[in-house]
């Protein structure tokens, strides 16, 4: 008799121990990938409007009517185009339902000029690209595949450009100038100030496209602060940050085709 209780007794142990043991994976199922599976689909499947909305001004540019143009756009960049910090939303997502044609991404966290140049069998052909690349080699030029010079920089760029041209011949080119990093030193800023004005030059002397959104970034953050568009004193968050982003790439555009129209 205490031999059959004994085995029912180790009976419904083991059936407590199972369904411990059944919830248990269910819960860590659900924090480990439940989650951040919704959390990563919510993030990838909201709207991200442009900041103050796409305006006529914004329209007004030469980068929209490319977009609205039916090219294929190739966008190349650090994490900030890569969208590595939050959750694969890149600089440019407000704008993709507004660009017609194929779009690729060839970026990655903490890049320099010198890793898009080691990337040139993975760059696919285009008809534009648009790089904006510089921030790592503005502020860790000590590193590898840094610049040290401004001058360099350029180089960098220019050696790209003729990478892309050996497949895609005519292609165009937009520059997207250093993006503005805050709380930074004087001599940070300088350099960064530096390699946005070599950009702008060589940009100048070869005929591309550069768009500087320091200005109007800069212009909207001192006025608002930061809090609400940033991430960090690097990258814009998904909510509100991208939009402003792609807001100032097209007003940037807009006034840069205002300025030459006079």
């Amino acid at each position: 008799m205490s031999n059959t209780a004994s085995k029912t007794g180790s009976r419904k142990t083991t059936i407590v121990l199972s369904a411990i043991l059944v919830l248990l994976v269910l819960f860590a199922v659900i924090v480990f990938w439940g989650i951040p599976a919704y959390r990563h689909y919510y993030i990838t499947h909201i709207q991200y409007p442009v900041y103050g909305g796409l305006t006529a001004e914004l329209k007004d540019s030469e980068f929209y009517e490319d977009m609205h143009s039916g090219k294929s756009f190739c966008f190349l960049g650090d994490s900030i185009t890569a969208g590595n910090e939050i959750e694969g939303i890149t600089w440019y997502y407000p704008l993709i339902p507004y660009i017609k044609g194929d779009i690729y991404n060839v970026s990655r966290g903490g890049w320099r000029v010198g890793n898009l140049i080691l990337e040139e069998d993975n760059i696919p052909v285009c008809d534009i690209y648009v790089t904006a690349i510089g921030v790592n080699d503005i502020l860790f030029n000590y590193l590898g595949l840094s610049p040290e010079m401004p001058s360099d920089y350029t180089t960098g760029l220019d050696k790209l450009v003729n990478i892309i041209r050996s497949k895609s011949p005519n292609a165009k080119f937009y520059f997207i100038a250093p993006w503005t990093v805050h709380n930074q030193d004087d001599t940070a800023n300088s350099r960064a100030d530096e390699f946005r004005t070599a950009l702008i030059n060589l940009c100048d002397e070869k005929g591309y496209i550069c768009i500087n959104p320091d200005p109007v970034l800069s212009s909207v953050l001192k006025n608002t602060g930061i809090k609400d568009y940033m991430k960090d004193n690097f990258h814009p968050n998904a909510s509100n940050g991208v939009g402003l982003y792609s807001y100032a790439v097209l007003k940037s555009d807009h006034d840069r085709k205002a300025a030459l129209q006079k």
